[in-house]
């Protein structure tokens, strides 16, 4: 639950408020081989993963980068948005991201914020981790919109995290186990970033 997180400050705030006022939820577990140093390294470091993501050439290319404490992200979807990131624990990473969406999916729909939560821990060897999703509507007609589309859009935030999950955990556990191989998909400044967090 979001009350358990150490969240601080207004982002904190707003984020409690759109988890109990939320239109749309989702959740979803899974299991990954990784281990412990890793796993905190990539919790840490979602700018890297932006970067990897790239250099592996999945689907949406999401192009992602740092604005001062924030991280700004837009995919080829029509999805536009700026996460924030108001917990950091243990295996837990929690974020809250205002953006729009021009989607077929969602007709009528654009601006909209977002509360992501990630809570893991490890056993025999592997990360099992819970993921949920919080989604409302920045204004009433967009919440009339989501309600009305909320079976279209539930389905297509699972198919997206599903998927996206699914190239995650390539990159995850290539990390873990080959990260010199890794490393040989990068070059220049994402190079010398994965260096810095990996090589030590």
């Amino acid at each position: 639950m979001l009350m358990a997180t150490s969240a601080v400050g207004e982002v904190g705030i707003r984020a409690r408020q759109l988890v109990d006022e939320a239109d749309v939820t989702y959740a979803t577990r899974f299991t990954w081989s990784c281990s412990a140093p890793t796993w905190d390294r990539i919790l840490s470091n979602p700018l890297l993963m932006g970067e990897l993501w790239k250099a592996y050439g999945f689907a949406p290319a999401y192009d992602m980068t740092a604005r001062g404490d924030t991280l700004h992200v837009e995919d080829p979807t029509g999805l536009i948005g700026d996460a924030f990131r108001f917990h950091r624990g243990t295996g837990e990473v929690s974020y809250l991201v205002d953006g729009r969406l021009n989607h077929w999916a969602v007709p009528f729909f654009n601006e909209a914020s977002a509360v992501f939560l990630l809570k893991s821990d490890f056993a025999q060897g592997k990360v099992v981790a819970d993921l949920q999703v919080y989604i409302r509507a920045s204004s009433t007609v967009g919440g009339i919109v989501l309600q009305a589309a909320k079976p279209l859009l539930a389905k297509h935030v699972d198919n997206r995290v599903t998927l996206n999950l699914q190239d995650v955990r390539k990159i995850v556990e290539e990390l873990d186990t080959s990260p010199a191989r890794v490393a040989s998909r990068l070059s220049e400044k994402p190079l010398q970033h994965f260096e810095s967090i990996f090589q030590k």
